[in-house]
């Protein structure tokens, strides 16, 4: 038996949730890869506030790519770690206005009143995650729970918390639909015979 017959046996054989299971790992391997490539530690965000409409609603999912506060430019959307205390370690997505001295950023979201230096967040420098390459409207249910909406402890175990209810329903979810489908192979070829 060569190599090729035993892993297209394998793959015949691989089913239901064993084949969504493997779409789903690559799916992620995918992103943590592109993420390493891009040199940004999480590629997705998503929009969770109305602060950039009507260039991004709540939902829309976005894809970052590396940036440093040296590679922006005026006008380019970025993603930052907020050191303000009211938002300690979220996630801000807004527009870069103003660019002083060799590293100092000055953002303001397109809905807001004033920028956010104005609300106690200090010039964004180091903290800067990436820059926005691309949004998909409204596709960002997904990932608003399965990133981290913060760091430290409380926000990794809030995290879990979130991803294993959320992971848990789309479980029962996928097991419903599952239950609905017609069998195949030989048991249900034999239920489906009428009787003599």
């Amino acid at each position: 038996m060569t190599l090729t017959f035993i892993f297209g046996v394998w793959l015949w054989g691989v089913r239901g949730w064993v084949w969504d299971l493997v779409w789903f790992v690559g799916l992620v391997a995918i992103i943590v890869v592109y993420g390493m490539l891009a040199g940004v530690p999480w590629p997705i965000a998503v929009v969770s506030s109305y602060s950039m409409e009507p260039t991004m609603r709540v939902g829309d999912f976005i894809v970052l790519t590396g940036a440093s506060c040296q590679s922006v430019n005026v006008g380019d959307v970025i993603v930052y770690v907020a050191r303000n205390p009211m938002w300690h370690g979220n996630w801000i997505i807004h527009r870069l206005y103003q660019k002083e001295g060799n590293c100092k950023l000055m953002t303001w979201g397109d809905n807001n009143l004033a920028p956010d230096q104005l609300s106690g967040e200090p010039p964004v420098s180091d903290n800067i995650v990436g820059k926005v390459l691309f949004t998909v409207p409204y596709v960002g249910v997904f990932p608003l729970v399965a990133r981290p909406q913060g760091v430290g402890a409380e926000a990794m175990a809030a995290w879990f918390g979130r991803l294993a209810v959320f992971g848990a329903l789309v479980y029962l979810f996928y097991l419903y639909f599952k239950a609905a489908e017609p069998r195949r192979g030989k048991r249900a070829g034999r239920a489906a015979r009428p009787r003599r």
